[in-house]
Parts: C-alpha cells; sequence; structure tokens
C-alpha cells in the first residue's frame, strides 16, 4: 500500500525543517566555537519567539546537553533540533 499524502508530507517537510532549525541556531553562536551557551541558546529561542526564552534555554540544555559541560556541543545539536520541533518552534 503507498503512503497517503500527508505521511509523504511530513517524511519530507522534517529533516528540511530540521536543517533550517539547525542552521538558525548556529548563527546565534556569537563566538564561533561551534557550541551554544545558556545565553546564546537564550537569544536563539527569543529570536524564534519564545515568551520566555531564559526559561526555554534552561530547558533546552536539561534536555539536550548530555555530557553537562553546560552548552550545546555538535552531537546534541540533533537533540537540541528536535526539542524544538517537540515544542512548536519553526522558522517562518
Amino acid at each position: 500500500m503507498a503512503p497517503n499524502y500527508a505521511e509523504t508530507k511530513r517524511a519530507v517537510t522534517l529533516p528540511c525543517e530540521e536543517a533550517l532549525l539547525r542552521g538558525m541556531f548556529m548563527l546565534f553562536d556569537e563566538n564561533g566555537d561551534g557550541r551554544l551557551s545558556k545565553e546564546e541558546l537564550r537569544k536563539a529561542f527569543k529570536g524564534l519567539g519564545s515568551r520566555v526564552p531564559g526559561l526555554q534555554a534552561f530547558f533546552a540544555l536539561f534536555c539536550a546537553d548530555r555530557n553537562r559541560d553546560g552548552t550545546i556541543n555538535d552531537d546534541e545539536f540533533d537533540i537540541l533540533v528536535k526539542y524544538a520541533i517537540k515544542f512548536g518552534y519553526t522558522i517562518k
């Protein structure tokens, strides 16, 4: 049985949306170290329209910072992006 249109659209849209969000988050890497600090995350969530960007940054770090170094590194970016999508953040 062939997938319906909604399933096909979701499968195609999500990777693109994930790539856009990942790129947007990287724009907020102010010092160019390839990682996002809590302050850089706060600015990123503010840029995404969060009404409580500091709180979003805190919870994003709690969720995605697997090695607990206080930053989101390259290995943790996929977790961060999935977190942002889960809470409805998109590039408009």
